[in-house]
């Protein structure tokens, strides 16, 4: 999800009485991971949910979709 690019360690102990450690990281955001997991299934969910207006309305399948698209955007 996530690169380090840098990281970076200071040690100070000469302004306080106990030692302390700093780290420094430099992050990068994987855009893919987004696309992958986000933007795509919605994108699909709603061409899903399109798609039941293409069928006749007194199809059961109609129903059956709309169900199924309901239940995968709740889990």
């Amino acid at each position: 999800m996530y690169d380090v690019l840098s990281a970076v360690e200071i040690t100070q102990s000469v302004w306080v009485s106990f030692p302390s450690v700093i780290y420094t990281l430099r992050l990068d955001r994987k855009p893919l991971y987004y696309i992958v997991n986000l933007i795509i299934p919605c994108c699909l969910l709603s061409l899903i949910a399109l798609a039941t207006f293409l069928l006749q309305p007194s199809s059961s399948d109609r129903l059956g979709i709309g169900r199924y698209t309901f239940i995968v955007t709740d889990i």
